[in-house]
């Protein structure tokens, strides 16, 4: 289930239209596997988790810093993502965990 399509992404953010396609569907779907990995989507999604999904999407695909990669299962790092506050309190609302939360769930597991 996609939390957000690419002419949703466009709605929100219209000045993004002259992207290329690939630009458009490449930050909407990291996005996407983004969001879905830290909170649970409610079905049906509600427009402020498709916001900030949107929101991430648009600050993800500028992202011109390649922090690291991982061989095997691919992944990339970009380090200047930035999350806004407002980004943060909408996935908190739907069960983000906060970075000492996961810490803390990390070392109960190695117990």
């Amino acid at each position: 289930m996609a939390i957000l399509t690419s002419e949703e992404f466009l709605g929100f953010y219209p000045e993004c239209a002259s992207w290329p396609e690939t630009k458009v569907n490449g930050a909407v779907l990291r996005a996407n596997v983004y969001v879905a990995g830290q909170v649970v989507v409610p079905e049906p999604v509600p427009d402020d988790l498709k916001l900030a999904t949107a929101m991430i999407a648009k600050n993800g695909a500028d992202a011109k810093t390649l922090k690291s990669t991982t061989q095997g299962t691919y992944s990339e790092t970009y380090a200047d993502v930035d999350f806004s506050e407002q980004i943060l309190g909408i996935l908190r609302k739907y069960g983000m965990k906060t970075p000492e939360e996961v810490a803390v769930k990390q070392k109960l597991w190695l117990i």
